[in-house]
């Protein structure tokens, strides 16, 4: 079976500044795959890359059969979608605004309804906060409203960058149960993490940048059992 996504030789960085070398990533159909390893070492670079917000050095990414032209950010429309790092909302917009604007290109109105409710049953502090502003919300709610607008795209895999950044354990806790519940969907997931403790009872693959580069990679079982890997690179 072909890959959903497939990246091969990827480069890129910021101005003169190199941050990835050379990145090889296959990303199964229905998989759920960790980004992990110290902050600032590319992981975010690398998902702004694969989404087309950062144009490519060197390489080439193909989704589902298709090769992305370099720097094209509207990849989103192909079912690639970044759901990214921090609280990028419309902070004006209503609960319910910002996550509707995750099917801004979406036709199919029964089906957007649908997925809406499922948002709503997957965080049900959301259904409560449906009319409030955005910049009424806490952090977690924020990250709550990231996830569930990437969740309206209805996309084929969905990039999710660090969702327990800045957030409190018990809310850690939240997100990271829809994000089981997801993983039983259709979609295929790719979260980026510090801490692989997060994300070891969700995702099947992992890799570890260090340096820009992948320095290892492996299942959830592998991750248990290298305990000197993870001693080096992320202390412990």
């Amino acid at each position: 079976m072909t890959s959903l996504l497939s990246v091969k030789g990827l480069s890129s960085g910021y101005r003169q500044q190199k941050v990835l070398h050379d990145i090889n990533l296959e990303i199964a159909h229905g998989s759920v795959t960790a980004i992990i390893g110290p902050n600032g070492h590319g992981k975010s670079t690398l998902l702004k890359t694969i989404s087309g917000l950062l144009p490519s050095w060197a390489g080439e990414t193909t989704f589902d059969g298709q090769a992305m032209p370099n720097g094209a950010p509207d990849r989103a429309r192909s079912g690639l979608i970044l759901v990214p790092q921090g609280d990028q909302l419309f902070m004006a917009m209503t609960v319910e605004e910002n996550l509707m604007m995750g099917a801004f290109a979406r036709k199919d109105t029964s089906a957007i309804k649908s997925d809406l409710d499922e948002v709503y049953s997957l965080f049900p502090r959301l259904l409560e906060r449906r009319t409030q502003r955005a910049e009424s919300l806490s952090g977690g709610e924020r990250r709550m409203v990231g996830i569930g607008r990437g969740m309206m795209a209805d996309g084929k895999l969905m990039m999710i960058d660090e969702p327990s950044l800045g957030l409190a354990p018990l809310i850690i806790e939240q997100i990271y149960a829809a994000l089981g519940v997801l993983a039983t969907g259709n979609c295929s997931i790719v979260v980026v993490e510090e801490n692989p403790s997060r994300v070891a009872n969700v995702a099947s693959s992992f890799h570890l940048m260090d340096g820009g580069t992948f320095a290892w990679t492996g299942n959830a079982a592998d991750l248990t059992n290298s305990g000197e890997i993870l001693n080096t690179y992320l202390g412990g």
